[in-house]
């Protein structure tokens, strides 16, 4: 539908295009092309909803609809894990997870990163929605997403939300003694959650090591196009040897993994691409009207979350499902001339 309209593509669609095609060429060069390919398929899904987002976003209706439809389904994902912590069933899952909240997600950590756009999101909604239920519904899902964010037990997760916060609070009012205040609160909060153990097995507190370890004989060994996406899991028995650690999906760190994964030129087309939505982000944030921008700063605050807890995490469904759709709505929600929900 989107190509039959006089389609206005929008500033960033060079550069995902870009950075998906780094994919695609690390996969076919890599270890596991069949993997690659699938990554690169899901990465293709990602573009056509930014495409989506950035075509009919102006339409009427439109916007309340993107943004009620990810509030009420996250608000469902949310009270699904809740309940299931509370009454503790399915019971093998329960004790699999050490009684972390899970929901739906493969780990609590992923269901945390994805808490790290849903609360924000909530939020920013309760905060500027000119229609009452929508404004409910959000401080509803961030109520929740909160309390959910909690029992993940994920402390990547909660101290990358927390950071996303303190963004966002700044931002407001912008001063230096609120900058050193919240940048207290965080260091105490980052001293306080290295030593917090709860709900998890105080044996795998130090398993990351040999893991960063094998990635980055994986990054001197393949520096150009890495060993391809999803390849990882191949990789490391060889590269780590004998371990505590029998296997690993990833390097639990985007930059690590991405870099292990797709070596110089995915970095490269990695940060072009971030590069190129701070730019036009700040460019369209100078002269949004104030309810847009507050909405704008509370997505951006969810993507910072995500990144302060991709530093020692890898949350698959951020990265390729929310990454690409949000940076769409993000612009779209910070345009000079918009509709707002």
């Amino acid at each position: 539908m989107a190509l039959r309209r006089e389609m206005a593509w929008g500033v960033m669609l060079r550069p995902i295009l870009v950075y998906i095609g780094g994919w695609a060429i690390a996969a076919a060069l890599g270890l596991d092309p069949a993997t690659g390919m699938l990554f690169v398929l899901v990465g293709l899904l990602s573009l056509a909803l930014y495409v989506a987002v950035t075509r009919y976003y102006l339409l009427p209706h439109a916007s309340v609809a993107v943004f009620a439809s990810f509030l009420a389904s996250g608000l469902a994902a949310t009270l699904l894990g809740l309940a299931m912590v509370v009454t503790q069933r399915p019971a093998d899952l329960y004790v699999i997870v050490h009684g972390r909240a899970v929901s739906t997600f493969i780990v609590p950590g992923e269901f945390a990163g994805y808490l790290c756009f849903l609360v924000p999101v909530g939020f920013g909604i309760a905060l500027v929605s000119r229609r009452g239920w929508l404004r409910v519904l959000g401080g509803v899902a961030a109520g929740a997403g909160l309390a959910a964010m909690w029992l993940t037990y994920s402390r990547a997760g909660i101290f990358g939300l927390s950071v996303g916060i303190a963004f966002f609070i700044f931002m407001q009012r912008r001063r230096w003694w609120l900058a050193l205040t919240l940048v207290v609160a965080l260091l105490l909060e980052a001293r306080w959650l290295l030593g917090f153990d709860d709900h998890h097995n105080p044996g795998e507190d130090f398993t990351r090591l040999p893991i960063w370890h094998a990635a980055l004989r994986a990054i001197e060994l393949f520096p150009l196009t890495g060993v391809g996406p999803g390849a990882f899991r191949h990789a490391y028995p060889l590269l780590e040897g004998p371990s505590s650690v029998a296997q690993a999906f990833h390097a639990h760190s985007y930059l690590l993994t991405a870099f292990a994964e797709t070596g110089v030129l995915g970095i490269a087309t990695l940060l072009a691409l971030w590069w190129c939505f701070g730019r036009e982000l700040v460019r369209r944030l100078r002269v949004a009207d104030g309810r847009a921008r507050m909405l704008a700063l509370a997505l951006t605050a969810g993507f910072i979350a995500t990144w302060v807890q991709g530093a020692v995490d890898f949350v698959q469904i951020v990265i390729f499902g929310c990454w690409i759709p949000f940076m769409a709505l993000t612009l779209a929600v910070a345009q000079p001339v918009g509709a707002e929900p």
